[in-house]
């Protein structure tokens, strides 16, 4: 299936109006804990505060605030709401509790207040409760301009529904509404039975200067995980949930591994829980000396340079900031046909789909790309290219600058 890469605003508004209009803009997000939407986040408030914008990021909850540090760093304000993580996504919760309500209330007054104080050009909120909170607060406050982000499919309203209401009235609050991928906004338009003509899409951005040279870092690499020069290095970078597809994958190794014995997979990301059973899994199919998991790697463009393959094995995505890590070293990907994934490898060398949920699938996709090794330096430098092409963080913050700017 072919799929045309996602388009973005292409229009930039001229220097000098640039200059005169760039004011402020509030962020609202629900944690600066790891994570793709956050590290995006973090990017564009960094970005755009270097181009002169006034930045604040409200962050619901204090707890795992990883990210913190960089925005500091940049000297954006940072202010905290008192959400505790889990406390309103507890699987046995149909809706929130009283105690969880006035955390929210006391978040959605915070904001109120701060906009109707700074004044900020623009609020811009990212995943769906701080949608909510941020479109409401800020049309309360009278704020200029509201965008709202679908950063994945809404799968979240099929877990706790009472969220579909709230996305649907953060809908309604914004002015705009913004999506990562083509995916992500026909997703949006059909659950929420919103226009996919009022859906701007803007793709997300890597800071691709940390994939300079990264191949001079190989064979170190190599050698701290002890991979023989004739092992295949496999990596999945993706916290170990269960939608993530990590016990697919590991089945797949397994089934893969009967044709080619030198195959070793890496699992880089936070255990969420499902650890010890991935390790099990990996025994009681006879390959436990070939799966290792790395736990959360500060370094992933280092980790990625010493790797022959990358895998994408979700159940679902809106749109995947590790398969753009992966391009961008350059690594040949079998990736799961869902959410965005088929955008970002369009007319890419070296890069299979598989189905979802379908462990025969996704070893026949690392069959294939294995059975290719060593494969052609063309085709490296084409996907490393061309992921500096689409997906720089100039480019997506120019596009989200034209939209605060000039609504377009």
């Amino acid at each position: 299936m072919n799929y045309a890469p996602a388009k973005t605003s292409a229009v930039v508004p001229s220097t000098a109006i640039a200059k005169s209009r760039r004011k402020g803009v509030l962020f609202v997000i629900g944690s600066l804990n790891l994570g793709g939407t956050e590290s995006q986040l973090v990017l564009l408030a960094k970005e755009l505060a270097c181009r002169g914008w006034r930045v604040e990021v409200f962050a619901l909850t204090p707890v795992g605030d990883v990210l913190a540090e960089p925005l500091t760093r940049a000297g954006i304000p940072i202010f905290y709401g008192r959400h505790r993580p889990n406390s309103l996504a507890a699987g046995s919760k149909t809706s929130p509790g009283l105690k969880e309500l006035i955390v929210l209330l006391a978040a959605a007054t915070w904001i109120f207040r701060r906009v109707a104080w700074t004044r900020p050009d623009v609020v811009h909120a990212f995943l769906p409760l701080t949608n909510f909170l941020g479109a409401l607060a800020g049309r309360l406050a009278l704020a200029p301009l509201i965008v709202t982000s679908r950063r994945g499919l809404g799968s979240h309203q099929e877990r706790w529904p009472w969220l579909k209401w709230m996305d649907r009235f953060a809908n309604r609050f914004s002015d705009f509404v913004v999506a990562n991928s083509l995916a992500v906004a026909a997703d949006t338009a059909a659950r929420d039975n919103y226009s996919i003509n009022r859906i701007k899409i803007v793709a997300n951005a890597l800071d691709l200067s940390r994939f300079d040279n990264i191949g001079d870092r190989r064979n170190g690499t190599r050698a701290r995980l002890g991979l023989a020069p004739d092992d295949v290095g496999i990596i999945i970078v993706a916290n170990l949930i269960p939608y993530k597809g990590h016990d697919d994958l590991i089945e797949a190794i397994a089934l893969a591994s009967k044709v080619h014995p030198n195959i070793k997979l890496f699992m880089a990301g936070q255990d969420r829980g499902i650890g010890s059973a991935l390790a099990q899994k990996a025994e009681s199919l006879g390959i436990g000396r070939k799966v290792q998991a790395l736990g959360v790697q500060s370094d992933i463009p280092g980790l990625l340079a010493g790797m022959d393959v990358g895998v994408i094995a979700s159940h679902e995505e809106g749109f995947c900031n590790a398969l753009m890590e992966k391009l961008a070293a350059g690594l040949p990907v079998v990736v799961t046909d869902v959410g965005g994934n088929p955008e970002a490898v369009s007319g890419l060398p070296g890069c299979v789909l598989v189905q979802p949920h379908a462990p025969t699938d996704l070893a026949r996709g690392l069959l294939e790309i294995v059975d290719r090794l060593p494969e052609r330096k063309t085709d490296q430098e084409f996907r490393q290219r061309t992921m500096r092409q689409r997906y720089s963080i100039e480019a997506m913050a120019d596009a989200y600058e034209t939209l605060y700017l000039t609504g377009k």
